[in-house]
């Protein structure tokens, strides 16, 4: 009773707190479509690559927008009410499905149980923000032994244009729409330290402005609940760069290193930093390894036409100081309106086979057992390895109070399932399946800062048969008024 007690007088106390500039975005399929449909008409410039974002960099890219018909206005309001809506000092959340979706998931998609209840508060300033988000979940789709979590958490301050978090936050790097190779989100958030840019400026010096506006992200945290080596650590570094303003470039590295019975010596880091670890011989061998680059080519400065193309690939282990093992990932997306309509169009194709054969080897590793995995999420492309995947989806916007979003994918997960038997480290698709599927959001704004979000799928899968369901979800401001006071 006291307890509950405190918990009410918390809010309260938080609701009659003015809402605060934000610091960082987390993962946001609606901004991340706004903001890259605005890119594409040449209304901003930004990356959109590297998740969670700054809010100064969006800000700051707003500010500049160069408006010239009311379907760009409409898409900026948008990006508004959205960051608003993320922004309230408290919220609550709610959402349910009929049954368990077995498709790989979405960007942004941050529920990993049937049902879930969340709590959430946002205090912060100029310099400094913070998210404290407390979820209950009922029915997890896989079991990690919770049943409360603050996944969505974190401490953040700003410094010198940079900021500094601490905390449990989905992580996403490339270009793709449904995945991404290397860091994407389908795994539940890891806990560590993120360090990134608040603005995405270009130098000031003459010997390096031709770099253009660029960004890093680098994180060190530790996996939960790795059986195959207890406290194993997760280090990984981001850069980006646009030299022109049609192109932009990436290049990532992740190590899986350390943990119990492994060597955690600043001699033993630095060696795997360097690269002088890739051996067969597990005394030697202290990390596991993958890096890979990405871009995205912008044709609208080019040809005036608002489509980008982009690609991605990552390998396993390394060869002449080049990724080896490769997996790749190609696409399309155009943006346009029709009747006042902005809308949105995209073909993705992913492969996470080594070098096109199902081998067993990607996202898999001989010390590292479980694989690059933690519960059984893939930490890399949301089918996990050895899988191909083809979609095609978009995203429309009707009016200002509705909003449609889908896809349509075939994927082929988990081609090696029969390499690794009963110990299968991809849990999220343990077995060597062919999914096709339709996959449709509808979000419905109650308010301009209160989203509905209506989901249903339907799939045909090889191993699971024929499958349909949909899910509701919202996050309630707790406004004062709604206390009557």
């Amino acid at each position: 009773m006291y307890l509950r007690k405190a918990l009410y007088a918390a809010v309260l106390t938080t609701m009659s707190l003015p809402i605060f500039a934000q610091g960082l975005v987390l993962n946001n399929e609606d901004i991340r479509t706004d903001l890259n449909w605005l890119t594409q008409q040449g209304v901003i410039q930004i990356s959109t690559s590297t998740w969670p974002m700054s809010g100064n960099e969006i800000q700051r890219a707003l500010s500049q927008a160069k408006i010239s018909n009311n379907a760009q206005q409409k898409v900026i309001d948008s990006i508004q009410n959205a960051l608003k809506a993320d922004n309230q000092t408290a919220k609550i959340g709610l959402f349910a499905e009929t049954d368990q979706k077995n498709i790989p998931q979405a960007f942004g998609d941050s529920t990993k149980a049937q049902y879930v209840g969340s709590l959430e508060l946002n205090a912060g300033g100029e310099n400094w923000d913070g998210k404290l988000r407390v979820n209950a979940e009922k029915d997890p789709q896989i079991d990690n032994g919770q049943d409360v979590n603050v996944e969505g958490s974190y401490i953040a301050g700003k410094l010198w244009n940079q900021w500094l978090i601490a905390g449990q936050m989905p992580t996403y790097w490339g270009p793709g729409h449904d995945g991404s190779l290397i860091r994407g989100d389908a795994s539940r958030p890891v806990y560590g330290f993120t360090a990134q840019r608040a603005e995405q400026k270009a130098f000031d010096t003459k010997w390096l402005s031709w770099v253009g506006p660029w960004q890093y992200q680098a994180f060190a945290g530790q996996l939960d609940d790795y059986e195959a080596i207890p406290d194993a650590k997760i280090l990984g570094f981001r850069l980006t760069a646009q030299p022109l303003p049609y192109l932009e470039l990436g290049a990532s590295r992740i190590l899986q290193w350390g943990g119990e019975g492994r060597p955690e010596s600043w001699d033993s880091l630095w060696n795997a930093i360097k690269g002088n670890d890739n051996f067969n011989d597990g005394d030697d061998d202290k990390s596991n390894q993958i890096a890979g680059f990405d871009g995205r080519l912008n044709l609208q400065p080019l040809l005036d036409v608002p489509v980008s193309l982009y690609g991605q690939y990552v390998g396993e282990d390394e060869a002449g100081l080049l990724p080896s093992k490769k997996m790749y990932l190609a696409g399309a997306d155009f943006s346009s309106s029709y009747k006042n309509m902005p809308y949105q169009l995209y073909a993705e194709w992913a492969d996470t086979r080594t070098n096109g054969d199902a081998k067993g080897i990607s996202y898999s590793h001989y010390i590292y057992q479980d694989g690059y995995y933690q519960h059984g999420f893939p930490l890399g492309h949301a089918m996990g390895g050895d899988g191909e995947m083809i979609s095609v989806g978009g995203d429309i916007r009707f009016d200002v109070m509705n909003r449609l979003s889908g896809r349509v994918m075939y994927a082929k997960v988990n081609q090696s399932a029969a390499h690794f038997g009963d110990d299968q480290i991809n849990k999220a698709f343990p077995e060597d399946d062919k999914i096709k599927a339709l996959d449709l959001t509808w979000t419905h704004y109650l308010k301009p800062t209160l989203p509905l979000k209506i989901n249903g799928w339907v799939s045909d899968s090889d191993r699971q048969g024929n499958d349909a369901g949909a899910s509701i979800g919202i996050e309630i401001p707790l406004d004062r008024d709604i206390f009557g006071f």
